[in-house]
């Protein structure tokens, strides 16, 4: 529980250039076998990010044509954030799936890529050892294999080495549910959530140093508010939204709230701006549904109060 707050009004007027980019167009590349896992894990996987609004591209069939891995997934390993691997107990045995593994874990040296290794129904030394069904697996690639494809095969085993080496997740002892909530969560708190700047703001650098001078992001004790306050149309939000983008990845759980006083104006208003504050700070979207304001205090009291949270009010008048 933060034991002080404190609060800060720091006035705005319309005055470097700021441009936001990421060379990222996926937050998540998910790498599985289709016989093994898309109608049951993957699918329950991929729906969950979907729900909490992250941009997952999913290897589909038929992107998989000819021999060699098709541009289109080349280029989605590439521009992904993170890859989830989920290696079952067939994933060895498709050249396809090798592939992927090979380039995924060159963009992790390359890109600084990060990869999530999931274990489902496989333990993670067969992974890393070729051993058991993977073993076999081999076995079979490397009947009648050429020069060329022996150098391919040590090139898969390098990459299922690497990969095996990496914490990631093991699901035969745990309950699916339990996983993706984890997996999600871990997803969550390492892509930050990045917001459109559609401004150019002369003196946008200083003014975000004097609002990072204010929040005191290091502290883990205090309740921080700041209020940046102003005429309408001289660039408060977008001062604030440079800012969020700025921060974000340092706290745990973030939300950004925008339009509130037109919002909680509304039947229901208030009620709806503490759900869409627990959806996005929690991971848990469509699983907790608030039933009045009351409740909404005390969840929010309850749920956030151990929590680093940074949390952005758009446009409110008291």
């Amino acid at each position: 529980m933060a034991s002080s707050s404190s609060t800060r009004m720091i006035p705005y007027s319309s005055s470097s250039t700021f441009d936001s980019h990421s060379r990222w167009s996926w937050d998540v590349f998910l790498s599985f076998r289709g016989k093994d896992t898309r109608r049951s894990f993957t699918d329950h996987l991929y729906s969950a990010l979907i729900r909490c609004n992250i941009k997952t591209f999913r290897d589909d069939e038929g992107l998989r044509k000819g021999k060699e891995i098709s541009p289109e997934l080349l280029q989605g390993i590439e521009e992904s954030r993170i890859a989830v691997v989920v290696f079952s107990k067939n994933y060895a045995n498709s050249k396809w799936c090798l592939d992927e593994l090979v380039k995924i874990m060159s963009c992790k040296e390359e890109r600084e890529q990060k990869v999530i290794p999931i274990f489902y129904h496989v333990d993670p030394s067969e992974v890393r050892n070729q051993k058991g069904i993977y073993g076999k697996a081999f076995s079979h690639h490397e009947e009648n294999a050429d020069e060329e494809k022996k150098e391919k095969i040590r090139r898969w085993k390098a990459a299922l080495r690497e990969a095996g080496k990496l914490a990631g997740y093991d699901a035969k002892e745990s309950y699916e549910s339990e996983i993706i909530h984890d997996i999600i969560k871990e997803i969550r708190g390492t892509i930050p959530m990045v917001l459109d700047v559609n401004e150019n703001i002369v003196g946008m650098d200083s003014r975000l140093e004097r609002l990072l001078s204010a929040l005191h992001i290091q502290s883990n004790d205090d309740v921080c508010i700041v209020g940046v306050c102003g005429l309408g149309g001289i660039g408060k939000t977008t001062i604030i939204t440079a800012l969020y983008n700025k921060i974000s990845n340092q706290f745990q759980s973030t939300s950004f709230l925008t339009n509130v006083r037109e919002k909680s104006a509304k039947d229901s208003g208030l009620l709806k701006l503490q759900q869409q504050l627990l959806d996005d700070t929690l991971g848990e979207r469509g699983q907790l549904t608030l039933k009045n304001i009351h409740e909404g205090v005390k969840v929010i009291k309850d749920r956030l109060s151990s929590k680093k949270v940074l949390v952005f009010l758009d446009d409110i008048d008291n």
